[in-house]
């Protein structure tokens, strides 16, 4: 698939798997990088994006298949690009005629491409906002564990506000129980460092510290994989 994504050392590849339930997310991110000749990286992320759409292209059709419906292309996606050559996304469009029910446990599967042109840090972190579909921020690690306590802090003001109206009850110390654990998290696993997810106050955003992505590679010359390290 041809792009406007512009030749760039580093990319950030976002396989994005939501919608299954409240609180699920599958969300991995991985990078492609060549500093020596940017534009093979590019080539890459687009022949990963044409393989991307083939496979998940045959899932939706698996999954129609069990329903006993017969559609010949069941699903197309809108293509979303950045101007400048920033970003791409992709996100899947159902045939009208799907039943909601039949597809609501399939998983919405986005794919999202982001550019970096910078030189990156050891401890870089991606923050990806998952109700959106964006890569928000590449901070660095006390960047965004201090990006993670402003938005939990927002909730438990919100709930202290609760307590101090007479409002509370078991569903309110639940939910500040779970901020608590929520930042406690991603303090912890940010300095492993580890990706960690943050699922509060109807919003959803990941943390992927950049050490801990994956390269993609050829598989044999054709197929795209992940890098398999021990």
């Amino acid at each position: 698939m041809d792009t406007t994504l512009r030749p760039a050392p580093h990319y950030f590849v976002i396989d994005s798997i939501g919608g299954m339930n409240e609180g699920y997310s599958d969300t991995t991110c991985r990078r492609v990088e060549d500093v020596i000749a940017p534009e093979l990286a590019k080539a890459m992320v687009e022949d990963y994006i044409d393989q991307w759409v083939h496979e998940r292209t045959e899932y939706y059709m698996e999954r129609v298949a069990e329903t006993g419906a017969t559609f010949e292309l069941p699903v197309k996606y809108n293509v979303e690009e950045c101007p400048h050559g920033g970003w791409v996304k992709l996100t899947p469009e159902f045939d009208e005629n799907l039943d909601p029910e039949n597809i609501e446990d399939w998983g919405f599967h986005t794919l999202f491409i982001q550019v970096n042109n910078s030189v990156m840090l050891g401890d870089a972190v991606i923050v990806y906002d998952q109700m959106d579909d964006r890569v928000r921020y590449i901070a660095t690690r006390s960047h965004a564990i201090r990006m993670a306590e402003e938005r939990i802090s927002i909730e438990v003001e919100r709930m202290k506000r609760n307590i101090h109206n007479g409002d509370a009850d078991t569903f309110v110390t639940t939910n500040l129980i779970h901020a608590y654990d929520c930042l406690a998290e991603v303090v912890r696993e940010l300095e492993y460092p580890q990706k960690v997810m943050v699922d509060i106050d109807d919003s959803c955003t990941h943390y992927f510290p950049v050490e801990n992505c994956k390269r993609l590679i050829y598989l044999n010359g054709s197929r795209i994989t992940t890098e398999n390290i021990d």
